[in-house]
């Protein structure tokens, strides 16, 4: 047993004891004899649901009293009715520690502009512990607010030499388009700029490769939800290791049956086991992942976790099933990649609308078939000229960013 299973299975004790101070798991446990209860037999324990949370309500899975409590947050409602996580202060002290597991080694001599949102969101918060947990500074200049717009916040990193910029995968796509439109060069103008930390959106592989090369510096992701805080982070060769010490991630089929073969696509269900103010059993959070052992050239040994999407994105045209990852990865293959883009499913295949600045570049036919041999299905492509994907008049006017819906099912009723 490693130094990491013995932490775990240590753990593990005490969150079965925390989770039954939660009125969400207190019955249902009841019939469990949790003393003779290890980490080998999670899976004889039951599965909770996102619909289990929002049944329970704000307070149904609070595991502390009140007065411990340090901030409140929800979920966006992705994937419907948001749902609450409780921290305390040790949750967040924990959660900027799992942010250091980042291949970017925060140092005092760093300033973060945190471009995450505030409001209610996690991320933000988590990434100002990380930096503070190193003595790096912080410009907290929150996303999809009129007080921060795109100009304003390169004025920031320009004026302030700002070294790390932290925000959603989107943020850097219209931050990088708002800094060409107004004439500033990254490169030359923002020297200080070293790194690039995401989390809070799907990131494949090849959209990575484009934000780097966008900026110019190397991106690290990190991998998590409001509900979970976070539970992988990248490390400077690229792999996403899971922070073991907290979680114990497993990778079920479909209908939460048993594990599916080990480093295959499937559905995640996350331990919280070092949370303390609402801790979670087995979340099954309709995320699609995958999980096998990893010997990283930086030295970890924690499992290596790729996100592929949520299921409520998976579509699936005949004998062909395609995840938002899959999807990413061919629209971001494309030379010069998108500024903005949305895929619409069809009955027989996909119809993708594309938007960019140097759309002149572009052969639609050679892009139709590119996506179409990539995505195995057929593809329609319409070039986006006016301001439906990307309004870039209101980017420099002070109009906050919303959330993009890159895919789009269709109705089958």
């Amino acid at each position: 047993m490693t130094d990491i299973q013995r932490e775990q299975e240590g753990k593990f004790k005490n969150f079965l004891v925390r989770l039954t101070k939660s009125p969400l798991y207190k019955d249902r446990l009841a019939k469990y004899n949790i003393d003779s209860i290890g980490m080998d037999h999670i899976q004889t324990l039951p599965l909770t649901t996102k619909e289990d949370l929002r049944n329970a309500g704000a307070f149904g899975h609070l595991a502390v009293k009140i007065s411990e409590i340090a901030q409140y947050h929800e979920s966006t409602g992705t994937t419907g009715e948001p749902s609450a996580s409780w921290f305390t202060q040790e949750d967040m002290r924990v959660g900027g520690r799992q942010l250091q597991e980042c291949g970017v080694r925060l140092t005092a001599d760093d300033l973060v502009l945190i471009r995450f949102p505030y409001a209610l969101a996690l991320p933000a918060f988590l990434m100002q512990q990380a930096a503070w947990h190193t003595g790096a500074g912080v410009v907290p200049a929150s996303g999809r607010t009129v007080v921060t717009p795109y100009p304003r916040v390169l004025n920031l990193m320009k004026r302030l030499q700002v070294t790390v910029l932290a925000g959603l995968p989107r943020e850097m796509e219209l931050l990088a388009e708002a800094a060409r439109l107004i004439g500033l060069d990254v490169f030359k103008d923002l020297p200080a700029l070293r790194a690039i930390c995401v989390a809070g959106e799907l990131m494949s592989d090849k959209r990575k490769e484009y934000i780097e090369m966008l900026w110019g510096v190397p991106v690290y992701n990190m991998y998590g939800s409001t509900e979970t805080a976070n539970i992988a982070a990248m490390c400077e060769y690229g792999t996403m290791h899971i922070v073991e010490q907290d979680f114990c991630v497993e990778v079920l089929h479909e209908d939460g049956s048993g594990p599916v073969t080990q480093g295959e696509r499937g559905f995640a269900a996350i331990s919280t086991l070092s949370h303390q103010a609402s801790p979670l059993l087995r979340y099954f959070n309709e995320d699609i992942i995958s999980v096998e052992p990893s010997m990283c050239a930086c030295g970890r040994t924690m499992g290596k976790l790729v996100h592929y999407g949520r299921s409520k994105d998976r579509i699936v045209i005949g004998d062909t099933i395609l995840d938002a990852y899959d999807i990413q990865e061919a629209v971001y293959s494309l030379t010069p990649a998108p500024d903005a883009w949305k895929v619409l499913e069809h009955e027989d295949g996909l119809h993708v609308l594309l938007d960019s600045h140097d759309a002149g570049q572009w052969s639609k036919e050679d892009i139709q078939t590119r996506l179409s041999e990539k995505l195995h299905l057929p593809v329609t492509i319409q070039i986006i000229t006016d301001a439906t994907l990307l309004d870039r008049v209101g980017l420099l006017n002070n109009v906050p960013s919303t959330k993009p819906v890159y895919i789009q099912k269709r109705n089958k009723d």
